[in-house]
């Protein structure tokens, strides 16, 4: 019996994208199901690197497709009047459109605009060659094109270089309901001097815009003309300061929701403090990596901004405790990155995010902290509801007993994040090494094993090598309690608790063996595994890990050094769903490995098998001959090879140059 649309409908609400995905080619019933409007709105159609013929054309898929999609994004594509009849029948549809790296030129540009009638996005980034003339769009922003962009409500110019105060008024002329800007990485001035210079007193600057330079004057001239719409600034990379700043958030009628002034080194505390007393209704902020931002800015941020949600201050290293002690204040927030602020300790942040239980923080970063373990439980203690948790590099604070306490209670995790946390091992990851005994309290406790010798002995072998005997010792012991000891006898916690994962980076945490990954991986929904550098992980391992994570699209094996053909095989026939494989420095693999991935890999996209010496690079171009989906190569740059002291290299077949063209080679 065939289910109703609308309860298939219904029910795919609950999966993931990735398992809707897969739905979707089950059957035309569960295709038309996953394509559902409420699904359609958010897809995106990604165009990479893609060659369109005069023959045959990609798009023509999408011209005949019964599902209209409503999203594009063109990524270091040519887009020639090759296309003109594309965006006549589809301009219509298309609500949001991204040109990336583009070479397209401004005839075919203007035709896109006036195609694209209902269109509410527009991202143009680093399309040099359409801005380099300064004549685009001239006489174009009246009349039929400013009626086709009434409805652009996003406009993002970020990365043009070539941008003048002349070219952005053409754009923001044609787009009368805009409510979101971005001029991030533009060459964007803010001297007075420059002003008075291409600006005169008494100037009309609306009728005569600088067709030289891109002004900070002339960009909020425009926001206030706008004020009442704007709702989003994005100013990252650029060289804004605290004057500037504070002119902007002083706009008559400007209430900003979200702004975004990343990496801007000029920014101070004098703009800070008057966007805090001003625009008190952003939800939004990012003013990570400015290095200038102290403790002053933050608490005038948790005193005024009461209503924000997400806060980023990563790498603003003048932050202390001070400061994040007051966090406490913004009663909202729900994403907090506070990473790579070497002064922030534990005293700091457990009473700033977590004075009591908080249970409305979700997403927390604080990788590159100094803390310690007691002061990482003590955190962690309190934040039942984290979605995504980034602990990566705090050396000292992640260990087998403090992940203990994340499998204990963040059970909702999506994204874990712990990279070269390497005193972390396979008794922490399996919860095998917390063993129960009689009249302790519940929750986890020292392991049962001791590590060191009951025997004095006098080693002849140096510390590496002791090192190493210690690690085997401890694995062969870890597996011995999986193996032997029941799941209800024992008070520890795995990994394997964390049902929702989707996400998971434990990359150079090298005591991690094929124990993990046999008795800790068990995760339907995981879509992104980090093992790069885990160089114990052998093809033992591999199996366990593909048959018990079957979502995988992204994998990363970089200089896993212990893995064969073998266990790339296992990789390639199980991961049904695979996009991404990373083997660079996997030495031991050979041409085999290129074998079976061409043999299984139906949706590989981007393959890495730099530094496999082994792995033949005419072999892995060739490749790409027979995958249509495989985009990106990259490999170590053939020969030339050296016999008998003289250098030779094989000529390479007549097709291989035009071939070679289509991947990265390095």
């Amino acid at each position: 019996m065939d289910l109703p649309f609308e309860v298939l409908v219904y029910i795919f609400k609950y999966l993931p994208k990735s398992d809707r995905k897969a739905a979707s080619e089950t059957c035309h019933a569960w295709y038309q199901a996953a394509n559902a409007h409420c699904f359609l709105k958010n897809k995106l159609v990604i165009l990479y690197k893609t060659v369109f013929s005069e023959d045959t054309s990609l798009l023509q898929i999408y011209e005949d497709s019964s599902t209209i999609y409503h999203n594009y994004f063109f990524n270091e594509v040519e887009i020639s009047n090759k296309l003109l009849g594309f965006w006549e029948r589809m301009g219509d549809y298309i609500l949001s459109l991204t040109l990336r790296n583009c070479d397209i030129c401004e005839k075919v540009f203007v035709h896109i605009l006036q195609k694209c009638t209902n269109l509410e996005s527009l991202t143009i980034q680093s399309c040099r060659e359409l801005f380099m003339s300064g004549r685009l769009l001239e006489g174009k922003t009246e009349g039929l094109l400013a009626e086709n962009l009434e409805n652009l409500k996003i406009l993002s110019l970020c990365g043009n270089q070539y941008l003048t105060d002349a070219l952005f008024n053409r754009f923001v002329m044609a787009a009368p309901g805009m409510q979101e800007l971005n001029l991030s990485a533009c060459s964007l001035q803010f001297h007075l001097g420059l002003v008075k210079k291409f600006y005169p007193a008494g100037t009309d600057i609306t009728l005569n815009p600088s067709e030289s330079v891109l002004t900070f004057y002339f960009v909020h001239q425009f926001i206030t003309s706008r004020a009442k719409n704007i709702k989003k600034l994005l100013f990252s990379n650029t060289l804004i300061d605290g004057a500037a700043l504070k002119s902007l958030s002083e706009t008559p009628d400007l209430k900003l929701q979200s702004l975004e002034v990343r990496s801007c080194d000029q920014l101070t505390n004098t703009g800070i403090l008057a966007l805090t007393s001003h625009q008190t209704s952003l939800r939004q902020l990012d003013v990570s990596l400015c290095s200038r931002v102290t403790d002053q800015s933050l608490v005038h941020i948790c005193k005024n901004l009461v209503n924000l949600e997400y806060l980023n201050v990563q790498r603003c290293r003048a932050v202390t405790d001070l400061g994040v002690m007051e966090l406490h204040q913004l009663k909202k927030l729900k994403s907090l990155n506070v990473s790579e602020c070497d002064l922030i300790t534990k005293d700091g942040l457990s009473k700033g995010i977590c004075p009591v239980d908080n249970i409305l923080l979700e997403d927390l970063d604080i990788h590159s902290l100094n803390l310690d373990q007691t002061g990482l439980i003590m955190i962690l203690e309190k934040l039942p509801n984290l979605r995504s948790l980034d602990i990566s590099y705090c050396f000292n604070a992640v260990t087998d007993t403090s992940i203990q306490v994340i499998f204990k209670n963040q059970v909702l995790l999506q994204s874990l994040k712990m990279s070269y946390c390497d005193k972390v091992s396979d008794a922490g990851l399996t919860g095998m090494g917390k063993l129960e005994v009689e009249g302790e309290n519940d929750g986890p406790i020292m392991s049962s094993y001791d590590n060191s010798s009951t025997h004095q002995r006098i080693s002849l072998g140096s510390r590496a090598e002791e090192e190493i005997v210690q690690d085997a010792k401890r694995k062969l012991d870890v597996m011995r309690m999986c193996e032997k000891i029941n799941t209800n006898t024992f008070t520890g916690y795995s990994l394997a608790r964390l049902k929702s994962l989707q996400v998971l980076d434990i990359s150079a945490c090298n005591r991690i063996t094929d124990v993990s990954l046999t008795y800790a991986f068990n995760f339907k929904e995981l879509i992104i595994l980090n093992l790069s550098r885990c160089q114990q992980i052998t093809h033992e391992g591999i199996v366990h890990l593909v048959e018990n994570c079957p979502s995988i699209e992204h994998f990363n094996l970089i200089d896993c050094y212990n893995l064969r053909d073998e266990a790339v095989t296992e990789i390639v026939k199980g991961l049904h769903r695979l996009q991404t494989l990373e083997l660079k420095g996997c030495n031991q693999l050979t041409d085999k490995t290129l074998e079976s991935v061409q043999t299984y890999c139906r949706k590989l996209k981007f393959l890495d098998v730099q530094g496999c010496r082994n792995v033949s690079p005419e072999l892995a171009c060739l490749i790409g001959s027979s995958m249509p989906t495989l985009h990106t190569v990259l490999m170590t740059k053939p020969g030339p090879y050296v016999v008998d002291g003289v250098k030779q290299r094989s000529p390479a077949a007549a097709f291989l140059p035009a071939l070679m063209r289509k991947f990265r080679l390095h």
